[in-house]
């Protein structure tokens, strides 16, 4: 939060203080991703009824995969990363919140070019 008094974006889910802070700068100001606090429970319901082929997003797979074949070094490493997505672990949704996050990116980046 103490960055965003020098003018730094954020990026974030509506939760904590990204909460407070889009009531006090307006949501147009910050890039909110994820699932909001109605959706939970049943984003969570439908991870643990379903297999993660079925809940997981098609990208996800493909960076869990990466993972997987050791693109980004020792699989030891993010072992435990891919145990809570494949196990349907995902307490924070993460799975679910992936595409929302690599929109609300591209809108970070979309804004920083538009020098206006």
């Amino acid at each position: 939060m103490k960055f965003v008094m020098n003018g730094s974006i954020i990026i974030g889910t509506m939760d904590g203080a990204n909460v407070e802070i889009a009531e006090e700068v307006g949501e147009d100001n910050i890039f909110i991703f994820g699932a909001r606090i109605n959706e939970v429970n049943d984003l969570r319901a439908k991870m643990y009824w379903l297999s993660p082929d079925q809940y997981l997003p098609q990208p996800l797979k493909e960076v869990i995969g990466a993972i997987r074949n050791g693109i980004f070094g020792d699989l030891s490493e993010g072992h435990q990363l891919i145990d809570t997505f494949c196990n349907n672990n995902d307490y924070y949704l993460l799975g679910a919140d992936f595409l929302s996050y690599i929109e609300a990116q591209n809108r970070v980046d979309s804004t920083w070019k538009n020098k206006t």
